[in-house]
């Protein structure tokens, strides 16, 4: 689905850019965006030359959340029926590895996409939070399930039920955020991390991503169990060789 307000960029190196783009509105997530969002991983989830998605915004700010005005005569029926807090969940189901970079506000509706992301990047002035008590309502794409996964329970509610916003270096310490970055180095820290990234195997990142994910529902021995399959597996890439032998005798291996 087209819309103004997302773009895609694919980059020779193996990465591609997933750019919000509404910084009049900063950023604040509507129907049309997070529709065309999805359309766009659905598409990136099966393309090969793409091995890591870099999902960043425009202008001062990474989503302000969702757009009230959009919510404001909705009903509950409307809701339900168009299944308007799912709209981002392609975002969370995503195989490949995404990497967030955020400045400015990332809240409500944007600090849950940055809760369905492997990495991020956080600029110093990034600020994150859930407000959507503060106005009748609470987090409907994820929030109250993903942030006491990666903050603990008595960090979460405190944002949750407070809607108190975090600054980037709070976020740093309580696990949210990855690493916090110069604000005017965001861009290039990231595509630095993501080309370095994009070139390693796509497949073993994937078989990555998916056990560490899977830690937070399965059981240790599970875990454990699913972890070694995929550890053997990787045994029988093609790649594999090549790359430890380039490791052993100090040179860059291809990209596999």
């Amino acid at each position: 689905m087209a819309s103004d307000f997302i773009r895609c960029e694919t980059h020779p190196e193996g990465y591609a850019e997933l750019v919000i783009d509404r910084p009049a509105a900063r950023n604040a997530l509507c129907r049309s965006l997070t529709d065309a969002m999805a359309a766009q991983l659905e598409r990136l989830a099966t393309d090969a030359a793409v091995r890591v998605v870099m999902l960043r915004a425009e202008g001062e700010h990474f989503a302000a959340g969702a757009d009230l005005k959009e919510m404001l005569d909705m009903s509950a029926e409307q809701a339900r029926a168009n299944d308007f807090a799912g709209c981002c969940a392609p975002l969370g189901a995503f195989p490949k590895p995404v990497v967030a970079l955020v400045q400015g506000f990332a809240l409500g509706g944007g600090c849950e996409l940055v809760e369905m992301c492997d990495i991020v990047l956080a600029a110093e002035n990034a600020v994150f939070g859930h407000p959507e008590v503060r106005v009748g309502t609470m987090p409907g794409a994820g929030g109250t399930q993903r942030l006491p996964r990666l903050l603990g329970m008595a960090k979460a509610l405190d944002l949750l039920l407070s809607g108190r916003r975090m600054d980037a270096r709070e976020a740093e310490r309580s696990g949210l955020v990855s690493r916090v970055v110069a604000t005017e180095r965001l861009l290039e820290e990231g595509r630095h991390l993501v080309t370095d990234m994009a070139s390693l195997s796509g497949e073993v990142l994937v078989l990555i991503k998916q056990a560490a994910r899977s830690s937070a529902s399965l059981p240790m021995d599970e875990g454990l169990r699913q972890e070694r399959a995929a550890f053997h597996h990787t045994l029988s890439l093609p790649g594999r060789q090549e790359g430890i032998r380039a490791f052993l005798e100090k040179r860059r291996r291809p990209i596999p």
